[in-house]
């Protein structure tokens, strides 16, 4: 079968599928697949919406602009994490950048919090469309 072309933007939010929730999330829709209870094509439209709220809610203006999350606005604005290790890779591709850390300590500051300590960090980031 014939691949369909995917707009890089659609290929990028497609790395939140493989974040915890993503993984429960699929599990979840394989069990409903082989139950019968879903299709194929409400797999694709699940992820497809999964890849767009979860993109629009760490981008974070649609969740701090609502009055209830006040505290969780003003937490946003004066609170930064510092991450020190060692970069062993850095690669961009289409407005995606991918940088892995090993040896690395995350610090929230403010914070009364130690200092996390994790063998690999890989991070994903993205412009801001």
């Amino acid at each position: 079968e014939p691949r369909q072309f995917q707009h890089p933007r659609t290929m990028a939010l497609q790395h939140y599928r493989g974040s915890l929730l993503g993984d429960t999330l699929n599990q979840a829709m394989q069990e409903l697949r082989e139950q019968g209870k879903l299709q194929d094509d409400g797999i694709e439209f699940i992820n497809t919406s999964f890849d767009s709220v979860t993109s629009d809610a760490l981008a974070g203006a649609g969740i701090l602009l609502k009055d209830e999350n006040a505290a969780l606005a003003e937490w946003y604005s004066r609170t930064k994490i510092n991450i020190k290790g060692h970069l062993n890779m850095f690669r961009g591709v289409d407005n995606v950048w991918t940088l892995l850390v090993t040896d690395a300590g995350l610090k929230v500051e403010p914070g009364n919090e130690p200092e996390i300590r994790l063998d690999i960090l890989k991070i994903i980031a993205m412009q801001k469309q």
